[in-house]
């Protein structure tokens, strides 16, 4: 016969305690790694840090007389639930951290104050500190919950998922046992302690199981936004924020690949005219503006689905889906009066910006390496003939 030994529970609530501080420890250890989440790994340290100094106060509950373990306990509880709830916001980049840390402090004070009220060791103010910290825990877990929920790493992480899903089981936990507490009429010690128990044991295992696992999922977050960050850095230019030279290959094959029955794709390589006496003029600094200037036009002039790509220095390059290759010219043509009209603004003095652009049309059995340098040749016929004009084959088209 199977005999069911309910597991020790200021054991559990031990080692949950010093499981704790060593996540604690590592969290703060690790964000050094992570200098972006570094706030935020902090103030999940410190909430599981202060959630192990709770359970290790409910360990040493029978060593401890009096009102003080579960005040220590309740109040570590309370604490990390604020603090998780602020962390949470910091690691899903959420804006107005310092007004929410008021509101977050003026709660916390007032729920330490109402502990302290009803710290004597009886069973009717067990009850009362049972209820105050499962609504306050819920309240603030609840929050950092929905944080994450819309966090925007939300579809792409799976980290941020899992996160979500432990702090919301951590409410639900907290809740149901606070309602059994209540509705059940579980009997309490003198001193409020609760007897030994199925349910009290499943709870002390489930809760053990918490901190480690949030310490996981949020290392989880910010390895995964790091990860994210590092492919942006590599895969974006810094200065125009459009697509890298060195990601151009990636991304020329999957929307080549993914070209539409109907159309075309149009390659187009561009020529800022004159850069080099923009800069010897202006300097350096305006020149970058410009190049920023000349990026906000292709953008805006071009197709949403576009590849546009700063291609080194003055150059930039896009593939664009066109009906056909009739509109491979207008579309280009359309570009380049369209940047014309619009000169860079340096104070009341207008900077103007031409360009200079080649096209070629994709067609079956051409390489993106060939389809670059037919543009590019085009794109230097246009710049010889004169500049600000764009050439579609072997003849210069004049604007």
């Amino acid at each position: 016969m199977t005999i069911f030994v309910l597991p020790d529970i200021p054991t559990v609530y031990m080692l949950t305690g010093f499981s704790s501080l060593v996540g604690a420890g590592i969290l703060i250890w690790l964000r050094r790694d992570h200098r972006e989440s570094s706030p935020a790994l902090t103030l999940f340290a410190a909430g599981i840090l202060a959630l192990g100094i709770g359970f290790l106060s409910f360990a040493a509950r029978e060593a401890i007389a009096g009102w003080l373990a579960p005040l220590v306990g309740y109040s570590g509880f309370g604490v990390s639930a604020v603090l998780i709830w602020l962390g949470s916001r910091q690691l899903h980049g959420l804006p107005g951290t310092q007004g929410h840390s008021i509101v977050a402090g003026v709660a916390l004070a007032g729920y330490l104050a109402a502990l302290f009220a009803i710290r004597e060791p009886t069973a009717a103010k067990a009850i009362a500190r049972i209820t105050l910290n499962g609504t306050f825990v819920v309240t603030f877990m609840g929050l950092a919950a929905w944080e994450a929920h819309r966090s925007r790493w939300l579809a792409q992480l799976r980290s941020v998922r899992l996160i979500r899903a432990l702090l919301v089981l951590f409410c639900a936990i907290v809740a149901v046992r606070m309602v059994v507490f209540l509705v059940q009429g579980i009997p309490l010690h003198a001193d409020g302690s609760a007897p030994p128990g199925v349910i009290r044991a499943f709870f002390a295992v489930v809760f053990g199981s918490m901190p480690f696992a949030i310490t996981v999922s949020v290392l989880g977050i910010s390895n995964s936004q790091l990860s994210t960050r590092l492919h942006q850095m590599a895969t974006t230019d810094d200065l125009t924020g459009l697509v890298s030279r060195r990601s151009l290959q990636e991304s020329a094959n999957r929307l080549l690949g993914q070209a539409p029955e109907s159309g075309c794709i149009a390659l187009l390589m561009i020529d800022v005219d004159n850069f080099k006496s923009i800069n010897d003029r202006h300097g350096h600094a305006i020149g970058d503006n410009v190049l920023r200037h000349v990026a906000n036009v292709l953008r805006q002039s071009l197709r949403p689905d576009s590849l546009i790509v700063r291609y080194g220095g003055d150059e930039f390059c896009a593939l664009v889906p066109v009906p056909g290759e009739a509109a491979a010219f207008v579309v280009a043509e359309r570009l380049r009066a369209t940047m014309e009209a619009t000169p860079y603004r340096l104070d009341s003095q207008r900077i103007p910006v031409t360009l200079s652009i080649g096209v070629t049309v994709h067609r079956h059995g051409k390489t993106l390496r060939q389809l670059l340098d037919e543009a590019d040749r085009r794109a230097y016929r246009a710049k010889a003939d004169g500049r600000n004009r764009v050439v579609a084959d072997d003849l210069p088209l004049a604007a």
